[in-house]
């Protein structure tokens, strides 16, 4: 029998796909404005996110996939920002006058304190907010005015997500100290030299001459730039490709996701909602309107409130939300309060909340089994489901089936791409995407096959390369794909691509020089926490009801965001490292992390068989989790969703159980005594929490800011 969507939803897509996010007035589609005020905001968090977390040692805001520095952000542009940009352009006067006080506050302020510190955020953030007052004078003389409609909005958006995966986890803070601490950290203890210098390229590791030693211990006045030219150029190759084909990936699988499966995209719900909430003849955002939302957002303010103000004061009294206690034999349980994971969590199935608790106390139970039985890995893993080896292989081989199972499902879709893109199926369309499906497939084939040819020319061995980049796009799909459905703000894989290729095929088969470059491969492919396939999936959902001819312009703003992300944050982090020492910011970032790569290659460069125990458990882990997707699909009883399976033994999910268990039981609770409708309009109370979380972060950093506080992290997991 032909399975296809039929023709009257067919027609009903395409209806949505040519609606726009206009809002009331007869402003729509994007402009430059849109891209003026993304850039600068891009630019903001690319910049402000590393300072906070690395000079200022305050909450992170863009290290999981909930990024609150993104929503703390759009939220300032759509309370404040945008309603100034309103405000001014009703009458002329109004514009020039309060473009001259900005004007007439900056300089006095800077010349009251005598310079200019281009690297404080700060001052970005006064200089965007003058220039655009200024410009708006013209554009109000003209009619117009600055202030962003909802497509505009959505672009911000979608390039502030961007950003969040690029500035401090998902590239930055792992790139930079990375590549430095070879020399640096070096000893004839650690035999780093002596058994890593032959294998290693000069290209892409950094070099001064002096052992690194002004990025570690800082008091540099001038950065040595010409140093980095080239250790960075042949990343920015690799980097490039890898996120040309994350990109391409988005776009191919988009419509499998969103308009097939129907996923349900939990983390764009607050974005969306500030998007719906904006109307141009209305001063104030409808979504700030909502009494329920700030019941939520009163929550995390007033827990984190009264930790900031501990930090400050230790007589004010402050409320610890995690706990401990013992659970199964020698295992223990963690019991956090994550009012954004709360918040989340309230807005995906019951199924799929039920298989991510569930799920999590089964890997507890099995760990405790596995450890009584005496069954051991040889492998030795620091980042995934690094106390529990076995189990990383059980979870690795479930996530992969779990991909590949989709890929299948969706084979149909996929077919049709890949013909589109070879010009064998005209009827197939592509217009509604951000970029052709010919360009999406030139993509995917042209990063992967660089970063085969990258790896293979850095000494890989070819087929161990293709292997290996083969693995990292299935594990990326896979998170990516458990973000979008299951709506887990912090979530991470099981097993990364590198140990499972090293430890779990073994090095005797890999080589020596595959070993290391693999293990520098930790750098974009171990502590996954964030990164940009899974950012830009929940992305797409956004553009979902835009125009066609904007979502080909958003295509621009993610290329645009991509850019400013990698080299604002680039230039930040060199900063603060040569003038306080890198080793005086992050512990783990200029230390742990890049000593895990080297410590690790030395250790897998001893000849290592094929890991069958743990082997056994990644085919074991893919064979449950076939038989769980069965269960679901047939088994009309069958109460948990398998997407649970693959992470429920992750390390985040320590901390994320509880707040899901919770989230999970308010639901079942009001569905079954409130109906739909309550439930619908309990949402604002949720979308609330994930609100507050973000605000009581950002707010308590701008005050940080200006009292000079240090150390005063509120709402982080870890």
């Amino acid at each position: 029998m032909k399975r296809s969507i039929p023709s009257l939803y067919n027609t009903y897509l395409a209806s949505r796909q040519e609606s726009t996010l206009s809002g009331t007035g007869a402003r729509s589609g994007l402009s430059v404005r849109g891209f003026w005020v993304g850039s600068f905001l891009s630019f903001f968090l690319a910049i402000g996110s590393p300072y906070a977390n690395m000079a200022m040692r305050a909450s992170n805001m863009s290290f999981d996939f909930n990024t609150p520095g993104a929503i703390f952000l759009f939220f300032v542009l759509i309370a404040l920002i945008n309603a100034l940009f309103k405000w001014v352009a009703r009458s002329i006067g109004l514009c020039v006058g309060m473009a001259g006080l900005a004007g007439l506050a900056f300089f006095a302020h800077y010349y009251h304190v005598g310079n200019v510190d281009i690297y404080k955020p700060g001052f970005w953030l006064m200089a965007f907010i003058v220039a655009s007052l200024w410009i708006s004078v013209p554009v109000v003389q003209r009619g117009a005015s600055l202030a962003l409609n909802r497509a505009e909005l959505v672009l911000v958006y979608v390039m502030l997500m961007v950003v969040s995966s690029l500035c401090t986890m998902g590239m930055t803070q792992q790139l930079l100290p990375a590549i430095t601490a070879f020399f640096y950290y070096a000893t004839p203890e650690n035999k780093w030299v002596e058994k890593l210098l032959p294998l290693r390229s000069e290209r892409v590791l950094f070099d001064d001459g002096q052992q690194s030693e002004g990025f570690y211990e800082g008091g540099v006045a001038e950065i040595p730039y010409a140093a980095w030219v080239e250790p960075l150029l042949w990343w920015a190759i690799f980097l490039l490709a890898l996120y040309a084909a994350m990109v391409a990936t988005a776009v191919i699988l988009r419509r499998q996701w969103m308009e097939r499966e129907r996923l349900a995209y939990p983390l764009t719900q607050v974005g969306l909602a500030m998007v719906a909430g904006e109307d141009e003849n209305r001063l104030l955002n409808g979504f700030l309107r909502r009494p329920a939302l700030w019941c939520g957002v009163a929550i995390p303010l007033l827990f984190g409130s009264l930790t900031a103000l501990h930090r400050y004061d230790p007589s004010v009294p402050m409320v610890n939300l995690v706990w401990h206690s013992g659970f199964f034999g020698s295992q223990q349980l963690e019991y956090r309060i994550s009012f954004a994971l709360l918040g989340f969590s309230y807005l995906i199935s019951t199924q799929v909340a039920a298989g991510i608790w569930i799920f999590h106390l089964l890997s507890k139970i099995e760990a405790e089994f596995i450890a009584l039985a005496g069954i051991k890995s040889s492998s030795k893993f620091v980042y995934g489901v690094s106390d529990q080896p076995l189990l990383a292989y059980q979870g690795g081989g479930a996530l992969l089936a779990m991909v590949l199972l989709g890929l299948w499902v969706g084979r149909g879709h996929l077919k049709d791409v890949f013909n589109k893109a070879l010009g064998r199926a005209p009827e197939v369309e592509d217009g509604d995407e951000i970029m052709s499906y010919r360009a999406a497939v030139l993509c995917l084939t042209g990063g992967v096959l660089v970063m085969i040819g990258w790896l293979w020319a850095m000494g890989t061995t070819l087929w161990v390369a293709a292997v290996f980049i083969a693995l990292s796009m299935l594990i990326f799909i896979g998170i990516s794909r458990v973000v979008a459905e299951a709506g887990l703000a912090a979530v991470r894989s099981p097993m990364i691509a590198p140990d499972l290729v090293i430890q779990g095929i073994g090095t005797q088969w890999i080589g020596a020089g595959s070993v290391f470059n693999l293990s520098m491969a930790y750098i974009w492919a171990a502590d996954i926490r964030i990164f940009l396939m899974a950012m830009l999936a929940n992305g797409l959902k956004l553009i979902e009801d835009m125009d066609r001819r904007s979502r080909r312009l958003v295509f621009r703003g993610v290329v645009l965001a991509i850019f400013i992300g990698a080299l604002g944050s680039c230039w930040m982090v060199m900063h603060m490292a040569y003038k306080y020492g890198g080793i005086n910011l992050d512990g783990w970032r200029f230390r742990g992390g890049p000593e895990t790569i080297f410590t690790n290659a030395v250790r897998t460069l001893e000849p290592l068989g094929v890991d069958w125990m743990g082997m056994s458990f990644l085919a074991v882990g893919g064979v449950v989790m076939l038989l769980l997707t069965w269960a679901r699909q047939y088994l009309l009883w069958w109460p948990l969703h398998p997407i649970g399976f693959p992470i429920g033994a992750n390390f985040m999910m320590n901390k994320a159980w509880c707040s899901v268990a919770i989230a999970w039981l308010l639901k079942k609770a009001i569905l079954r005594y409130g109906g739909a409708a309550r439930y619908q309009s309990s949402q604002y109370f949720f979308l609330g929490l994930i609100l507050g979380e973000a605000l009581c972060n950002g707010l308590w950093i701008v005050i940080d800011y200006f009292t000079g506080k240090v150390g005063n992290a509120i709402f982080n997991l870890g």
